[in-house]
């Protein structure tokens, strides 16, 4: 019995080194229903004997269908208590000012939503609000064709209200 188990466990391993690419190997590897220590070592050898790396196999799996069901599955529960657990804001509402998305300019590539969260007393939510009004804003400025987009054009356009910023926006868009 045990050798039989062997033998269908060599084939399933056999068709997952047989894939050409890391988008196969993933779809495949889904399939088997191979135990996991196994696909690890299937793994590590399909790497071995293609040109492939570990970051294509990640990059096939995270856009595959299963594992995007996966990792959408509870993603709202995640969400809400990732919120909450980094919510500096207090409850208040609060408008940011202008030295604040300055000096949030300098800090946004340094630092992550919730260390931005932290350092700005805010909430998740706000920083992410501020995030999309710098990502309108860029657009707007490459619409305008504009060679370098600096920090104080950018300061400019963000100190508008989303909404405006995406109006502005749909009307390059249909121009």
């Amino acid at each position: 019995m045990n050798k039989l188990k062997e033998t269908l466990i060599r084939q399933k391993v056999k068709k997952l080194l047989a894939s050409k690419t890391p988008e196969e190997y993933i779809d495949q590897s889904v399939k088997s229903k191979l135990p996991q220590r196994e696909k690890a070592r299937a793994t590590k050898e399909w790497l071995s004997q293609s040109d492939y790396t570990i970051a294509d196999i990640s990059y096939a799996r995270n856009r595959h269908p299963y594992w995007k069901a996966v990792k959408q599955k509870n993603h709202q529960e995640r969400t809400r208590k990732r919120f909450d657990e980094y919510n500096y804001s207090s409850g208040r509402v609060r408008s940011w000012s202008k030295d604040e998305l300055k000096e949030f300019l300098d800090e946004n590539e340094k630092m992550t939503d919730r260390e931005l969260a932290k350092h700005f007393t805010r909430s998740i939510p706000s920083i992410q609000a501020i995030r999309r009004r710098i990502n309108i804003a860029t657009r707007i400025l490459n619409f305008e064709n504009k060679k370098r987009i600096t920090k104080p054009a950018i300061l400019k356009l963000i100190l508008s209200d989303e909404k405006v910023l995406r109006r502005k926006l749909g009307e390059y868009k249909n121009s």
